[in-house]
C-alpha cells in the first residue's frame, strides 16, 4: 500500500511541475462523501467443490461511513491526459453474518451467527491514461485505461453478548483487488454546466485476501487462511458540475462499483503447521457512494 501512496504523491508533484509550464492544463479535485459497501464469500468442503458444495459463508452488509478522495489530472497533449486518484473510506457502521452448512445447497445449517462490523476501512487507487476520441463545442467522448486497486480491511466483532465469555472477538478479513480498467467517458457541457458519465469494465488477474480468525485456537495467527482467485467487475460514475469562477468547478457525484471473482482457492493454516486447501466458490463486493467536491482547473 505504501508504494502506491508514494506513486500517488510523486505523480501529484510531477503534475504540479507540468502545471507551471507555459500552457498549463492541470486540475486537482478534492472530494468528500458517504459510502456504503458489502462483501460476501463462500467456500466448499474440499478442493473439488464438494462435501458440501457450500461449507461456510460470510456476508458483510451495510458497511457505511465517510469517504474522502483526491485526484489530479494533467494534459499530455491535445487528445491525451493522465489521471491519478486516491480515496479512503472509514467504516463506522455494519454487520456480518457467519454461517456453516453440512449438506449441499445450504440444506442443513449447522451454525448461524450475527456480529458487528462497525470498524475497518477501504482504499481505492487508480492511475489512467485518457484518449479523446471526439470533441465538439459541447461534447467530448474519451476512452481510458490503466490500473485499478482496492484494499479493504473488514472486521468481525462481538455484539451485545460475547461469542466466547471472557474473550474478545476481533477477527479480520483483508481483500486486495489488483486489476486493469477499460472505460468510456462522456462529457456534455454548456456555458456553465457539465454532465459527465463514465462507465468502465474491470479485470482482476489477481484477487487475494488473508484472514485472522482470532478465537479459533487451532488456526494459525496472524494468518489463519488465504484466498486467491481471478475476477471481473464494472463501475459507473455520474457527475453534475457547475462553473462558478474561472478555475472553480463545484460538483455532486454518484458512483457504483460491482466486483466478483470466479472460483479460486481457500488455504487454511493450522497451528500445528499443517494446511488444507478447499475451493473458494466466489467473492462478491459492491459499493455505492455519494460525494461533493470541487475541481480546480489551472
Amino acid at each position: 500500500m505504501k508504494k502506491y501512496l508514494a506513486l500517488f504523491c510523486s505523480s501529484l508533484f510531477a503534475f504540479a511541475v507540468f502545471a507551471q509550464e507555459k500552457k498549463p492544463k492541470f486540475a486537482i479535485t478534492p472530494v468528500i462523501g458517504w459510502n456504503q459497501e458489502k462483501l460476501d464469500w463462500n467456500i466448499a468442503g474440499d478442493e473439488n467443490g464438494q462435501n458440501p458444495n457450500i461449507l461456510s459463508e460470510l456476508k458483510w452488509r451495510k458497511l457505511r461511513g465517510p469517504e474522502i478522495g483526491l485526484s489530479s489530472t494533467v494534459a499530455l497533449s491535445s487528445v491525451l491526459h493522465a489521471d491519478v486518484a486516491f480515496s479512503h473510506f472509514w467504516i463506522s457502521q455494519g454487520t456480518v453474518n457467519d454461517a456453516d452448512y453440512a449438506s449441499d445447497n445450504r440444506a442443513v445449517k449447522t451454525a448461524d451467527y450475527d456480529f458487528k462490523a462497525n470498524r475497518g476501512h477501504s482504499s481505492n487507487i487508480r492511475a489512467e491514461i485518457f484518449y479523446t476520441i471526439r470533441a465538439t463545442e459541447k461534447f467530448a467522448f474519451a476512452a481510458h485505461t490503466g490500473y485499478f486497486g482496492r484494499y479493504q480491511t473488514l472486521y468481525m466483532l462481538d455484539g451485545v453478548t460475547p461469542l466466547v465469555e471472557g474473550k474478545e472477538l476481533k477477527s479480520t478479513y483483508k481483500p486486495r483487488w489488483h486489476g486493469l480498467i477499460l472505460g468510456l467517458k462522456t462529457d456534455y457541457h454548456t456555458d456553465h454546466w457539465s454532465l459527465l458519465l463514465d462507465v468502465s469494465g474491470l479485470y482482476f488477474p489477481r484477487y487475494s485476501a488473508n484472514a485472522n480468525w482470532n478465537l479459533q485456537e487451532d488456526f494459525n495467527h496472524p494468518i489463519s487462511f488465504t484466498h486467491k482467485a481471478k475476477g471481473l467487475g464494472w463501475e459507473a460514475n455520474f457527475r453534475l458540475e457547475r462553473q462558478v469562477a474561472k478555475t472553480i468547478f463545484p460538483f455532486v457525484q454518484i458512483g457504483y462499483t460491482g466486483l466478483k471473482t470466479g472460483t479460486g482457492t481457500d488455504q487454511l493454516f493450522k497451528i500445528d503447521g499443517t494446511s488444507t486447501i478447499s475451493q473458494l466458490n466466489a467473492v462478491q463486493s459492491s459499493s455505492f457512494k455519494l460525494g461533493l467536491g470541487v475541481s480546480i482547473k489551472l
